[in-house]
């Protein structure tokens, strides 16, 4: 064999419809001596083709366990890629193998019996083939073992009707009699489109009942009816929120439904909005939120107002002395208006008057201490009437 280059092309035992359309690219190295090689380049190999009709004997040489897959995923018609991949794996086993021969398997489509576009992997020995279909061939080093075996699938159906297929092949790429094995299964695949919502850094989106993470949310989802919620506000600290305003479809509730019948970009519109906070003894206008950028307007109802309790019962009042942003006044006006460019908290400072209070109180202790004086004046009268002794009449005295 040293020196020489040659192409296997070996038609394998089987139903000839589907033994033509089933074909691994086999690139083969064999270990001839320390200084000879044969390297046979990529030639088709059609192999692994079971005849449906053919009576089958168990399994002798070759049996798949520990099979596992993706039984439904979502097919990006866009990326032609499957969410998740569309993937299989197997442990596939061979016993009494003889020297020369190979170990091959590959993933058919029932329903069609093509060999499905994709590819195959395996450990500890890697696969000969470097092809664009799931198969894999190798080159066994020993009469019995292993094979951990992966295959990705491309292209997919709706509902996929699938056999894993197993052989041993001999040293002229025939597969050995009675060596076959298989396992039958399904895969349930539904298109997907593409939703992608842009939002703020800071908002989470709730699609269908599932809250993302913050930002913008692109997601692959069957066709048909979806739900879609936006948070009203987003609270990015003790000043400031995020408004939501709109959807760019023109739609204004935060909370709507979709149907997704093609892919479709939303962009959630949020404004920034500002709080304004006023300090005041007294009622004013003007807290709240606001847009960021507008102008707030403040303004009390009157320059004076009364106080509350018993004080302001007897006139006291408060008298407006401006509007104060840290401790600077900014307007000295009952009204006034502010740019909200952040949160702010103004003062409306406001003077005590007393004088009303302290005139009644005035007027009341002066008539208290006239009524006090009166009252006393007369009580010491009273008690000096009573207290003066009777002068006794005597009468004058007979001289004899």
């Amino acid at each position: 064999m040293a020196n020489e280059r040659g192409d296997i092309n070996q038609a394998v035992a089987g139903e000839a419809n589907r033994s033509d359309r089933l074909r691994l690219t086999v690139n083969l190295r064999y270990e001839c001596s320390s200084t000879m090689r044969v390297l046979v380049t990529p030639a088709l190999l059609t192999l692994l083709v079971v005849a449906i009709s053919m009576p089958h004997v168990a399994a002798e040489t070759t049996t798949i366990t520990n099979v596992s897959y993706v039984r439904s995923a979502l097919f990006d018609v866009d990326t032609r890629t499957s969410i998740p991949p569309l993937t299989v794996n197997a442990t596939l086993g061979f016993s009494d193998a003889k020297a020369g021969e190979y170990l091959a398997a590959g993933i058919f489509d029932l329903d069609d019996g093509n060999l499905v576009v994709g590819m195959g992997s395996s450990t500890p020995d890697s696969c000969l083939t470097a092809s664009r279909y799931a198969g894999c061939i190798i080159a066994l080093a020993n009469n019995a073992g292993s094979e951990s075996m992966q295959f990705s699938l491309d292209y997919p159906k709706s509902t996929w009707n699938l056999v894993l297929e197993a052989a041993l092949l001999d040293n002229n790429t025939h597969p050995v009699a009675n060596s076959f094995s298989d396992y039958t299964f399904t895969l349930n695949v539904q298109t997907g489109l593409t939703l992608l919502v842009k939002v703020p850094s800071n908002v989470s989106i709730n699609i269908d009942g599932v809250i993302g993470s913050p930002g913008t949310v692109q997601l692959v989802l069957p066709t048909g009816h979806h739900t879609l919620s936006a948070p009203e506000f987003v609270a990015i600290d003790n000043v400031t929120r995020l408004k939501f305003l709109d959807w760019s479809d023109g739609s204004t509730a935060a909370n709507r439904s979709i149907d997704l019948n093609h892919d479709i970009t939303l962009t959630g519109d949020y404004v920034t909005q500002y709080h304004l906070a006023i300090v005041s003894p007294v009622s004013v206008n003007g807290t709240g939120w606001y847009d960021a950028g507008t102008v707030a307007k403040l303004s009390i109802g009157s320059p004076t107002e009364p106080m509350g309790g018993i004080l302001g019962l007897l006139g006291g009042r408060w008298v407006f002395q401006g509007w104060y942003v840290d401790d600077m006044m900014n307007s000295s006006s009952p009204q006034t208006s502010v740019a909200m460019l952040s949160g702010l908290v103004i003062t409306a400072r406001w003077a005590p008057d007393y004088s009303v209070p302290l005139l009644v109180l005035a007027l009341v202790i002066l008539v208290s201490s006239g009524v006090f004086y009166a009252t006393r004046r007369k009580t010491r009268k009273t008690r000096s009437r009573r207290r003066r002794p009777r002068r006794s009449r005597r009468r004058p005295s007979k001289r004899r």
